[in-house]
């Protein structure tokens, strides 16, 4: 994962925190689940979302951030620096944050 400046880290840091938080509250998500949704707004079927199917996927769990943290949590999780985000990318972001807990 890329490191960012101590502000945008902490923002992301709580960002993805938020996420998971609104992702739990659904109840009953696991991989496949998150799959499924990802599948879902993946409406070119590229098998990569880019920042309008990520808002899409992201309403989907209740979680609307601003568009500036929007594009950071894109920027996150887009480890490649394509533009996009893939599943294996998005997993790795949800999962790298356990690395922050105090």
């Amino acid at each position: 994962m890329a490191l960012y400046g101590v502000g945008l880290d902490t923002t992301v840091k709580r960002l993805n925190t938020d996420l998971k938080l609104a992702i739990s509250q659904r109840g009953g998500i696991n991989i496949r689940t998150l799959h499924r949704v990802f599948k879902k707004v993946d409406l070119n079927g590229n098998n990569k979302i880019d920042i309008k199917e990520f808002e899409i996927g992201l309403a989907h769990f209740g979680f609307f951030p601003k568009k500036v943290d929007l594009q950071a949590l894109l920027n996150f999780y887009d480890i490649d620096r394509d533009g996009f985000i893939n599943f294996e990318e998005f997993v790795k972001g949800l999962r790298y944050i356990h690395h922050f807990k105090n």
